[in-house]
């Protein structure tokens, strides 16, 4: 009876252990399977370090400047070379240019700069750009009269590194506003040079835009800015109070632009008198997969944006941030109100924008604590890595001085790193120029941009700051470098804590299963010669 008892749990066991061991090798596939799938990449808990803040403009006592809105751009040819444009709002309206040849750690005023065109009286928010044989792009607004009004738009290059400058061309006319430059150096032999603006139907009141339609539009050059294509609108006809546009180039050819919908605010959009709206705007982005000939239906990132606060010039409105990276990704970065104090916020879109994750809070401090961050800049390294900066006055009780600090991702936008503060000193954002018109009462204005360069190993930041002020509206302009190990932040298919047990669990598993096999093997063979020679044997 024993004998037989033997015989029947072996074989139960046995058919059990067989049918096991058949599917090791298809356990050992899955394995392999899982491994191989493109699983959502952790984040880098490697803190980068901040090197120290400089100035990035020139320290000159015997005037007061009010220098802000910076923008950033690097040679392709040589990483090196690294260009900064801003704009002066006094002791006049101005631009200017700095110049860095280490990388991006100290700059230098470019001289000279680039001459005014006839009729011109002043150079205002320039933009900056480098074609793939490293010529720089410099485009600017003319101004003319007591009233500063835009004469037209006009751009000129350099091959000597800032040394020397074309004659300044003129690409757009009067009444054209908030223009952007994005050169894609993919296309053709000298790059596409596509431009991006507002332009105005009438001529435009003091401190606002005339009535609509004002629409959005794009037209793009292939010989340098000689000759461009005729111009489109972008802006979706329906909505009619289109502002703030930014540009962004997938590394594909890709044109994303992205802009404000201001649904019936028509206080800010025309710089009236009133207390901030208290509607909602709407996020837009409007993609071209042809290089910019034609540019689809606008899409919502979206629409419930907050007004923060009134807008304090229509013509140098803040755009939102728009960065594209490599992998089908782009991501909107703005500020709004929705919380009670102004919170930025972050949303990205996997499939080149045509859906969008619901905002993401960047700010790491209290919600709804009364403090602001806003201005964000966002940037996507070559590897991958999401860089994004802001304006944050955490730091200050009475919720006046301003910081900036960073933030960043290496697993796509799904989740951020802790904020990191890059400024050593604050400033007084009650510093800077004044204007006469209703939405800007009492208020400075402290520029409408930030900038942010990501590469590789690092990125670099520069803002608006004011810690060497002696008087109001003193700004200068700072940068630093936040510099990481090479290899930390690279992002890509890596897999998760929770896929690592089960892989290994299964393995284990299969290992036992199949010398348990042979262990039984052994057994049934050596009793089956004394009991059952067909029995277990049979079974196998």
């Amino acid at each position: 009876m024993c004998q037989s008892t033997y015989r029947d749990n072996s074989s139960m066991y046995l058919r059990s252990l067989k049918r096991f061991s058949v599917s090791l090798p298809a356990a050992l596939l899955c394995i392999v399977l899982l491994a191989a799938l493109p699983l959502r990449p952790a984040m880098s808990r490697e803190r980068p370090e901040v090197k120290p803040d400089l100035p990035a403009t020139s320290n000159d006592f015997r005037f007061v400047r009010t220098q802000n809105s910076p923008l950033l751009a690097a040679d392709p040819t040589d990483s090196r070379f690294v260009v900064l444009a801003h704009r002066l709002d006094a002791p006049d309206f101005s631009c200017a240019l700095q110049i860095s040849g280490d990388g991006g750690r100290t700059f230098v005023e470019a001289t000279p700069m680039p001459e005014l065109p006839k009729n011109a009286e002043k150079c205002y928010a320039p933009e900056v750009a480098f074609d793939q044989e490293g010529r720089l792009y410099y485009l600017f607004i003319g101004l003319r009269g007591a009233g500063n009004s835009p004469m037209g738009v006009f751009l000129t290059t350099s091959s000597d590194r800032a040394k020397t400058f074309t004659k300044p061309v003129r690409v757009l006319g009067a009444g054209n506003y908030q223009v952007r430059m994005a050169m894609d150096p993919t296309a053709g032999d000298r790059g596409r040079l596509h431009l991006v603006w507002l332009h105005t139907t009438e001529d435009a009141p003091t401190g606002g835009l005339p009535l609509p339609p004002n629409p959005i539009m794009t037209k793009h050059s292939d010989d340098g800015g000689q000759t461009f294509s005729e111009p489109l609108q972008i802006s979706d006809p329906q909505r009619r109070l289109s502002v703030a546009p930014s540009v962004a180039l997938a590394p594909d050819g890709t044109v994303h632009v992205v802009y404000y919908d201001f649904v019936d605010d028509m206080r800010d959009y025309q710089g009236l008198e009133g207390p901030t709206w208290p509607g909602k705007w709407a996020l837009i982005v409007t993609s071209s997969t042809d290089a910019g000939e034609n540019f689809s239906r606008g899409v919502v990132v979206d629409d419930g944006v907050v007004p923060p606060e009134r807008v304090l010039l229509i013509f140098t409105m803040p755009p939102p941030a728009l960065a594209a990276g490599s992998d089908g990704s782009l991501y909107v970065a703005w500020h709004d109100g929705r919380n009670e104090d102004w919170d930025v916020f972050l949303s990205g879109s996997s499939d080149g924008g045509r859906s969008w994750n619901n905002p993401m809070r960047l700010n790491d401090d209290d919600a709804g604590n009364g403090v602001h961050q806003y201005l964000p800049r966002v940037a996507v390294a070559p590897g991958g890595r999401v860089d994004v900066i802001f304006y944050d006055r955490r730091d200050d009780p009475d919720n006046v001085d301003n910081d900036v600090y960073y933030t960043f991702s290496t697993n796509g936008g799904e989740s951020f790193s802790e904020n990191l503060r890059l400024t050593t000193e604050s400033s007084d954002s009650r510093s800077g120029q004044h204007y006469l018109v209703p939405s800007a009462q009492d208020r400075a204005d402290f520029g409408s941009r930030i900038a942010l360069l990501a590469r590789e190993d690092r990125a670099i930041a520069a803002w608006t700051d004011t810690r060497n002020a002696l008087l109001a509206p003193y700004q200068d302009i700072f940068s630093t470098q936040i510099v990481f190990d090479r290899d930390a932040t690279a992002t890509g298919s890596s897999t998760t804590p929770i896929i690592l047990p089960i892989m290994v669990g299964v393995l284990l598993l299969a290992l036992l299963g199949f010398v348990g096999i042979r262990s039984m093997r052994r057994r049934s063979s050596s009793g089956a010669s004394e009991h059952d020679p067909a029995g277990v044997t049979e079974e196998l």
